[in-house]
């Protein structure tokens, strides 16, 4: 891990800035980037409950041999809320956060409604990482005051008691091919 990568890493993006966080190792999810650059954080509420609940928008999509099967499949923005005290916060939407959302050229997802992603409250784990080095380095020169926010990729795990952690959404980590504005 570079110094650069360490340093983005120490500073909490602005859309976790509601959440009590601790570091925790990258969860072993199909699908989920991993590695020395990518930063996972488990998410509590300031009340001091470390369970929540998310509530995602929906889209129903066909899948299966010959599109014979209708699915719901969790879409953003995706919120967290607390079953404790009633909070609720948004965590992540890419119109908004990220590198893209920054940029004001984030896209949300088509959704057909919104719900609960489960019925019992869990642990929330989110990553995210910093891969164009020189990009940020380049932020950081020209006194960019929050390069932390503009993170390369974004995932949230949720692992209900005595359940597997299931990814949740994953805005993926693709090579950009846009320049900085």
């Amino acid at each position: 891990m570079s110094d650069l990568i360490a340093l983005l890493g120490a500073r909490i993006p602005a859309n976790l800035a509601p959440f009590m966080l601790a570091n925790v190792a990258v969860p072993a999810v199909r699908g989920l980037p991993h590695g020395a650059d990518v930063v996972a954080r488990r998410l509590g509420c300031p009340c001091g409950s470390w369970e929540l609940k998310l509530r995602t928008a929906r889209r129903r999509e066909r899948r299966g041999l010959f599109g014979r099967r209708m699915v719901a499949a969790p879409v953003a923005p995706v919120y967290a809320a607390c079953p404790v005290c009633g909070r609720e916060v948004l965590l992540f939407d890419p119109a908004v956060h990220g590198w893209n959302g920054r940029h004001g050229r984030g896209i949300r997802p088509d959704a057909d409604d919104e719900a609960w992603f489960g019925t019992a409250a869990g642990e929330v784990i989110v990553t995210y990482a910093y891969l164009a080095e020189d990009e940020y380095r380049a932020m950081l020169a020209d006194g960019c005051p929050d390069p932390q926010d503009w993170f390369d990729c974004f995932a949230v795990v949720f692992c209900a008691t005595g359940a597997p952690p299931v990814l949740v959404l994953a805005d993926e980590c693709a090579t950009r091919r846009e320049t900085r504005v």
